[in-house]
């Protein structure tokens, strides 16, 4: 009886379980959720904070995820599906290059590839300031919801970093060597995002945006790190320049939007 009267109250109560609208009522609430535990963290937010930011009454939250640890679970399930999806799928489709083993050289280039196409998805894809803010707190401050975003989000990525290092140095990926390596390469690409704000600041850049010129330097510099810890043998014994310069002098990277 319960569950019928609240059924007839719509979002602000205990939700009607019907699939369209219930499914886009769920969806909303984990948008908005994004932002939420982003600004707050889930030990200092409540769950009346979270209901009032959503626009509904804690009977909706409970009602759709438990209460609020199933909320902040569920939110980082769609973190893992979202930009963690778009960067795993682009992790993912370095090992449908070739239908057989990689050489090294290969790896080296694969891994360039996709380090470019992370840097990239991180600076420009939708959302990503708030899901960077929520993995960097899970991983410095690990919650039980840490096991979502290191199986979901980072473990995926790191493996097949260090399967293309371990292959392009001529090792295993169970090497210490490798996967300190490949840790250090997706350190690389994460800090433009999650020190975006004081490289905005170093650079002088209006606004929230980094200019696409900005974006190409940054590009060039962690590819430039990838060929000086990652050398080619068959390369002529002179180190990568790094910085990076394009076509024979630097980028004019001052530029603001």
């Amino acid at each position: 009886m319960q569950r019928d009267s609240a059924s007839k109250r719509g979002i602000q109560g205990a939700p009607p379980e019907d699939g369209g609208r219930g499914e886009r009522a769920r969806r909303r609430l984990l948008d908005v959720g994004i932002e939420v535990f982003a600004q707050f963290g889930p030990e200092e937010v409540s769950i009346r904070r979270l209901a009032a930011a959503a626009g509904v009454n804690s009977a909706a939250l409970s009602y759709y995820f438990g209460g609020k640890d199933g909320y902040y679970h569920a939110v980082l399930q769609h973190l893992a599906d979202g930009v963690g999806a778009k960067i795993r799928e682009s992790a993912l489709a370095v090992r449908r290059v070739s239908a057989g083993p990689l050489s090294p050289q290969a790896a080296r280039q694969a891994l360039r590839a996709f380090l470019r196409r992370f840097v990239t998805t991180v600076l420009t894809e939708p959302g990503t300031e708030a899901v960077a803010t929520i993995v960097w707190r899970e991983m410095l401050r690990p919650s039980d919801g840490f096991e979502i975003v290191y199986r979901r989000m980072i473990r995926p990525v790191h493996e097949i970093i260090t399967e293309l290092a371990a292959t392009a140095l001529g090792t295993q990926p169970s090497d210490p060597h490798a996967i300190v390596l490949a840790h250090s390469l997706w350190g690389q690409a994460a800090i433009f995002r999650i020190g975006f704000h004081v490289l905005r600041r170093r650079l002088r850049c209006r606004g929230k945006r980094l200019s696409q010129n900005v974006i190409a330097v940054i590009t060039d510099t962690v590819d430039a790190v990838v060929l000086r810890l990652l050398p080619d043998p068959s390369d002529s014994k002179q180190p990568a320049e790094f910085p990076p310069r394009g076509n024979g002098r630097r980028r004019n990277i001052r530029q603001s939007e």
